[in-house]
């Protein structure tokens, strides 16, 4: 917008409309999307629930180490996920990746049949019918990514009937392959009036999911990041969740090497417009890198739309000039 110039309805409206009119842009919805639905998917809940679960039963270094994050906290110097940084015993990361991945699993069980069946909406469910409804003829894949570990936005998906893809295949196990999995939503377009033409291998409008930081229903067996909805409460001993929850320092290598970040990384790349949902940009493996250069160094265009604003997503207003915010007033 131009400086000096007030910032009135219409020109909101008009810039909001142009700015998805232009391009179809990168999706990256956050917890707030969960959290519309119920306070246990968001961080303060998950902070309590760990707080119950590890005041005791913990060696003499781990709960030294559980104390330091609750020092933290207590003193106002780090928020939660920063705090967890403190956690370095493997045993305790392990325990912590367990504790939420259960607690989650709970909420998300909870609301799995009702999203599905229609008795309860995903408040996003709308936006992205509307989104993947207006794809573009000559590109008919709307790109979208989440930090969130539950499975509530695939389950508005299945209820809006939208086919999505989130880069595994399979039957009961699925494995990680984008070419294979793409295959489902490939089909062959043949000419009602022209019999003799070669049919044409067409895609339909579909949605491609990342889940960088993990899911549910991501896990680890030997070398491989496999998915399978059937252990989302109750994995198999032995077998350890795909999933980087803060502070983790052993889930992040696992993260670090993950080869599904590089197909994340080039889809952010190949985009100069981004919709970011629920979204506080207090989670900085997702942002501080890709998401820099695009958005304060590129210039790229952003739409932001939370319920509440924060002292660091302010700053990152403060440094791009075509990023645009949406947010509860008072």
């Amino acid at each position: 917008m131009e400086v000096g110039l007030e910032l009135t309805r219409e020109i909101a409206y008009k810039a909001i409309s142009d700015f998805f009119s232009v391009e179809t842009p990168f999706v990256l919805f956050a917890t707030g999307t969960s959290c519309a639905l119920d306070l246990n998917f968001g961080m303060p809940a998950l902070e309590k629930h760990l707080r119950d679960r590890l005041s005791t039963g913990l060696n003499e270094e781990q709960a030294k180490q559980w104390q330091q994050v609750v020092g933290a906290l207590a003193e106002k110097t780090h928020d939660f996920e920063s705090a967890m940084n403190f956690i370095k015993d493997d045993e305790l990361t392990n325990k912590i990746v367990a504790l939420t991945a259960s607690f989650v699993a709970q909420h998300d069980h909870n609301y799995s049949h009702q999203i599905i069946s229609g008795s309860t909406v995903w408040p996003a469910g709308k936006l992205f019918k509307k989104l993947v409804d207006t794809l573009p003829e000559t590109d008919r894949q709307l790109h979208v990514a989440t930090p969130n570990y539950d499975l509530l936005a695939e389950y508005s998906f299945i209820f809006e009937r939208q086919p999505y893809l989130t880069g595994f295949h399979g039957g009961y196990c699925k494995s990680y392959n984008w070419d294979e999995c793409s295959k489902s939503v490939k089909y062959l377009e043949r000419s009602p009036s022209r019999k003799r033409v070669k049919p044409v291998l067409r895609e339909r409008k579909h949605i491609r999911l990342y889940k960088p930081h993990g899911s549910l229903n991501t896990f680890v067996i030997g070398d491989r990041v496999v998915e399978c909805d059937a252990w989302i409460k109750d994995p198999p001993v032995g077998v350890l969740r795909s999933m980087i929850t803060p502070g983790t320092s052993k889930y992040q290598r696992l993260h670090d090497d993950r080869t599904q970040l590089g197909d994340y990384d080039r889809a952010v790349q190949n985009h100069s417009r981004f919709l970011f949902l629920g979204f506080g940009f207090n989670d900085s493996q997702l942002v501080n890198n890709t998401f820099k250069q695009k958005l304060e160094h590129d210039h790229c265009h952003a739409l932001v739309i939370t319920r509440d604003t924060n002292k660091r997503l302010t700053e990152w207003l403060s440094r791009c000039p075509n990023m645009w915010l949406i947010c509860k007033i008072g």
